[in-house]
């Protein structure tokens, strides 16, 4: 028997070492136990949707000064509304916005403002992941509960009953309690190219992982969980310009993967719901913004979306475009009724309209030159170790294909028939609502007509915003080993519901096993 000196946990500090105590007790044949805080740290970085990340002006009268903050309720830019389209496009103008660090920090985990900051959480959405992110803090960094914790009740429940999808193992379980998980956010200009936003978030994972090294602690790859847009940006950081070493595995909630329909919809007529109001009400204050804006305008279908999911319907007639090629057929094509953006409507700034040739040349040229090669660089490539779900709920109906439908005109009494139009393309805007109406001048037997169209309702499953063609575009791509639907998910909230944040933990901790073979791992 001999005396001994326990070693015990006294404070734990916020980079995570812990200061220990020594305590002298009376000799017995006990055993001393060190808890020890692991040195090998994986990051996990979340990557948010279009409009989750809060914006600042970088010059001009809007220099340092948030022009796009979605804080907690009441906290998003409700000062949009009423807003005109002349200060939409100056304020929400790519080439003179960044990224604001300084949003509302989430509370509901150990760690100080300070270090959460620091970890980039003020860059984001609160009030769309402000519930998700100290879930997944607290779930990755649980120690003190292991057995009881999230992670445990994984291996009894199911996340899912679909391919792919097993309960995790003990070993899974265990071998994620020997690394460090801290939970980042990366916001990001969602105004720029996709592929900018990509540079951006290497530089991002470079800062934290240095951070990390210099504290002497093993910080080779992370895990990035996303939401919407921000996969796009993820995959496009992994697999095409060449990280994908760096990264264990990659999470997707609620994937635009090849596109949406609902970007064509809310262009050509105002964003729907309580939030069109802030988001753009009509096309004459979508336009502006979209025009200007390769990221939203890579949300688009795109070839690998299928043809056809424009549709132009008189009666029995109808018109499905594109036929091959979106981005000349539809994206830019000028002049016509249906046409994506109005020219007239690009730039408020310019009302006699002098310089619209070289405001459609720019957009044209966005369209051709970034939003083209951005959509084929990305075709069918995922990380090996990819895990998605998307929503697929018909309370949640989606623009998959968009209808512009004619509506028998009572002008002139059509009861129960429809004039035949020559060209179901062609045609006069003589009014346009912004909201969804349009009244053409069209031929029948090449005499003027006047008809009315609508553009209607959407009717396929999704979310709200991304369709089940697109959500479920991954099942089946090589590298995804996952690719989950569940109902009742909604586009903007897709992380606020227990089921999808289950997902993304089980994850999370399935894609930890991917450190064998690496330097993470423990021999």
């Amino acid at each position: 028997m001999t005396t001994t000196e326990r070693i015990i946990p006294a404070t734990i500090a916020e980079d995570g070492s812990a200061h220990y105590t020594s305590v002298m007790s009376a000799p017995d044949d006990s055993t001393a136990v060190c808890y020890m805080v692991p040195n090998r740290v994986i990051p996990v970085i979340f990557v948010p949707g279009v409009m989750g990340s809060n914006l600042m002006g970088t010059n001009g009268q809007y220099k340092g000064s948030p022009v796009w903050l979605a804080n907690g309720e009441g906290g998003m830019a409700w000062g949009w509304i009423g807003r005109g389209a002349e200060v939409r496009k100056k304020k929400l103008d790519p080439n003179t916005t960044g990224v604001y660090e300084d949003g509302d920090i989430p509370s509901g985990t150990a760690q100080s403002e300070v270090e959460l900051r620091r970890r980039g959480w003020g860059t984001v959405a609160k009030m769309s992941y402000g519930t998700f992110l100290p879930f997944l803090e607290n779930a990755l960094n649980d120690a003190h509960e292991c057995k009881a914790g999230f992670r445990a009740s994984l291996m009894k429940k199911l996340v899912a009953d679909a391919p792919g999808v097993s309960v995790l193992s003990h070993d899974e379980v265990a071998l994620s309690y020997k690394y460090c998980m801290p939970v980042h956010a990366v916001g990001y200009n969602w105004l720029q190219s996709n592929s900018d936003s990509a540079k951006y978030l290497a530089a991002k994972i470079k800062e934290f992982a240095d951070y990390y090294k210099k504290q002497n602690k093993l910080c080779e790859k992370v895990i990035i969980v996303t939401h919407s847009m921000g996969g796009l940006v993820a995959r496009y950081y992994s697999e095409v310009d060449g990280h994908r070493d760096k990264v264990l595995g990659i999470v997707h909630g609620v994937m635009p993967t090849t596109g949406s329909a609902t970007a064509y919809k809310r262009v050509t007529s105002g964003s729907e719901g309580a939030a069109g109001p802030v988001l753009g009400p009509d096309n004459s204050t979508m336009t502006p913004v979209f025009a200007q804006s390769p990221g939203p305008l890579q949300l688009l279908p795109a070839v690998e979306y299928g043809m056809g999911w424009l549709k132009l319907r008189n009666g029995k007639e109808q018109t499905s475009l594109p036929v091959k090629d979106p981005y000349r057929e539809v994206y830019a094509r000028r002049g016509q009724w249906w046409s994506l953006v109005n020219d007239k409507q690009i730039n408020p700034m310019d009302p006699e309209k002098k310089n619209i040739d070289a405001d459609w040349d720019a957009y044209a040229s966005l369209i051709m030159n970034s939003i083209k090669p951005f959509h084929e660089a990305m075709r069918g490539k995922f990380h090996r170790a990819t895990y998605a779900f998307y929503g697929n709920d018909e309370k949640h109906k989606t623009w998959g294909d968009v209808v512009w439908e004619s509506k028998l005109n009572p002008v002139l009494k059509w009861t129960d028939s429809y004039a035949k139009v020559d060209h179901l393309e062609n045609g006069q805007v003589l009014q346009d609502s912004g909201t969804g109406n349009q009244s053409l001048l069209q031929r029948s037997g090449g005499d003027p007509i006047y008809m009315q169209y609508n553009l209607m309702p959407p009717a396929e499953n999704g979310d709200g915003t991304v369709p089940v063609r697109s959500g479920r575009a991954p099942a089946g791509q090589s590298g995804v080993q996952a690719c989950v639907a569940y109902p009742g998910v909604d586009h903007e909230g897709a992380y606020k519901n227990r089921p999808q944040q289950y997902f993304a933990l089980w994850a999370v901790t399935r894609i930890v096993s991917n450190v064998n073979g690496t330097v993470l791992e423990y021999k």
